[in-house]
């Protein structure tokens, strides 16, 4: 039996470290990190906490640090970081610091008042302004402290870490006031003890402050073992791997600059998409079946040995045409993933019925008559409507690559127009030739004429239309003159640019419809109906007369 002394005595021994252990005790709780401290400032938050590449969720919210703990840039599985209510707000950061944040599903932090940079580029990072410092790779990142309420032309002082703003930080004297009040709350709670502890020893107390002090060690070697994962990631760490990935990102800058709010905002965390089955594949990208949160999707990506600084611009180029699109007959844009260029996933709608050039060859016109249904009819309408919008928008969006294989068909949805790789505003310097497949081209475009109009888009209409008629592929009946063999696509575009060369309808396509597919292509782009008036046509209720 302990005599009250020596329980006393045991007692103190056990608080002595209380202070570091109850109130600076990180917790872990399986993929998840957080600390509380006891509000006193931390002279070397970068000892607090080094992440190991397990962690997902870390939380140092509410703890009085002054400079932010730089070692959390190197967890590559990080996806939620809280550092709020810290007494600093940030106010700069660098390109890939950036980039680092933006990623994260979840990030709260204080953010200062910026609206202005002098040394960088003002990005948006949660709705707040922050500079984006122009930083050389053999230089850490650099971030800078403002102190709290300072003008807003003050410069900022560079540091080697996030840059933040300091406010008013607890004095020295608050500091041991707080430290008195909390010893005395301890040794007021040990003494209300010591009358009950011989009944307590019975129940096991000491059995708990020796399983205190082993879960003290296990959490300090869990906190070497962290520190030896940090030291073996060489992202920002290694000064060899850091200029590396420098100079990718100084290469794809243009592609995709940091402060971009088209990716920005329509990032996703890359790891929850999940690629399922491949559905096809092009001579630069694939399409794949993918899930996203529980939901069938479509994944578009670059082949990896097709990846370069063109293939990766227009990639960017569609990506950023198609979060900006909004109507229900173009294929919804779910988001954008990626951990470097090379990777870059973009997330679209799934259509379960296929494209319309696979439905055709499925089924004969006979066993799909225009009247069946209305099934023919409603796709037609469906793509046209597509049309009207993309032509409706300032500036115009001219899609210049129309074809059954990009309109993608669903059983609850109908026909929905996708693939805008090669679409383009109209506007001078956006207009190029060479663009869109030859059995769909205006003529205008077969010629390499530099300056054409939305009727493009209209002619393609009509071609599209024939495919829907004869359910055959355009010209596929075209033959050469000379050998009576059928005609390469070369020599289509050479037929198609002078004039000499139509395409066929069926003798039993209703006489409407087949007046305005002829209208849509006319030779000369003036003759030719717009997309609005084509809706129009095809909704009266004599077309198919």
């Amino acid at each position: 039996m302990l005599s009250p002394l020596r329980l006393f005595a045991l007692a103190a021994l056990a608080v002595a470290p209380a202070q570091a252990f109850f109130f600076h005790s990180p917790k872990v709780h399986g993929d998840s990190y957080s600390y509380t401290g006891d509000g006193d400032a931390l002279e070397h938050p970068e000892e607090l906490f080094t992440p190991d590449d397990a962690f997902t969720h870390v939380d140092l919210s509410s703890n009085a640090m002054t400079t932010f703990p730089n070692s959390v840039f190197a967890s590559s599985q990080l996806d939620s970081f809280r550092i709020s209510g810290n007494g600093f707000e940030i106010a700069a950061m660098s390109a890939a610091q950036y980039d680092f944040f933006a990623g994260l599903s979840d990030f709260q932090a204080g953010f200062a008042d910026v609206s202005s940079c002098a040394d960088g580029s003002l990005v948006y990072l949660q709705g707040k302004g922050v500079c984006r410092l122009e930083v050389a790779a053999a230089e850490d990142p650099a971030i800078v402290m403002r102190d709290h309420g300072a003008d807003e032309d003050e410069p900022l002082t560079p540091m080697a870490t996030v840059g933040v703003v300091l406010p008013g930080l607890p004095t020295d004297g608050d500091n041991m006031t707080k430290k008195y009040v909390i010893w005395a709350i301890v040794v007021l709670v040990v003494i209300g003890v010591i009358a009950g502890a011989v009944a307590l020893i019975s129940l096991g107390i000491v059995g708990g402050v020796a399983r205190a002090v082993y879960d003290y060690i296990s959490k300090s070697r869990q906190k070497r073992y962290r520190e030896g994962l940090h030291e073996a990631t060489p992202l920002f760490f290694d000064q060899a791997a850091r200029a590396d990935y420098q100079k990718e990102m100084d290469a794809g800058d243009r592609l995709f600059p940091s402060n971009d709010p088209v990716l920005v905002t329509w990032r996703i965390d890359y790891d929850s998409v999940t690629l399922v089955k491949k559905l096809a594949q092009g001579a630069f990208g694939e399409v794949w079946v993918g899930q996203y949160r529980g939901t069938r999707v479509a994944v578009k990506r670059l082949l990896q040995d097709q990846v370069s600084l063109a293939t990766s611009e227009d990639f960017l180029r569609e990506i950023k045409l198609m979060a900006w699109l909004e109507h229900p007959k173009i294929i919804k844009f779910v988001g954008v993933a990626w951990t470097k260029l090379v990777d870059m996933l973009a997330v679209i709608e799934f259509m379960d019925g296929g494209d319309l050039r696979s439905m055709l060859d499925s089924k004969s016109p006979k066993r799909l008559p225009w009247q069946e249904g209305g099934l023919k009819l409603q796709y037609a309408r469906d793509t046209i409507d597509a049309i009207v919008y993309l032509h409706s928008l300032s500036p115009m969006i001219i899609h210049r690559d129309l074809k059954s294989r990009n309109i993608l068909l669903d059983s609850k949805k109908g026909a929905k127009l996708g693939d805008f790789g090669v679409s383009a505003t109209k506007r001078a310097n956006d207009m190029t030739t060479g663009v869109g497949t030859a059995r769909w081209l205006a003529p205008e475009l077969a010629r390499g004429e530099e300056k054409y109009t939305e009727a493009v888009d209209v002619y393609a209409f009509g071609i599209i239309l024939s495919e829907m008629d004869t359910h055959q592929l355009p010209f596929a009946d075209a033959k050469s003159r000379d050998t009576d063999e059928k005609l390469n696509d070369m020599a289509i575009l050479q037929g198609v640019s002078s004039g000499e060369l139509l395409v066929t309808l069926s003798a039993t396509c209703p006489a409407n419809l087949q007046a305005l597919a002829r209208r849509c292509m006319s030779f000369d782009p003036r003759q030719r109906p717009t997309a609005a008036e084509v809706a129009y046509e095809l909704r009266k209720r004599d077309l198919l007369l």
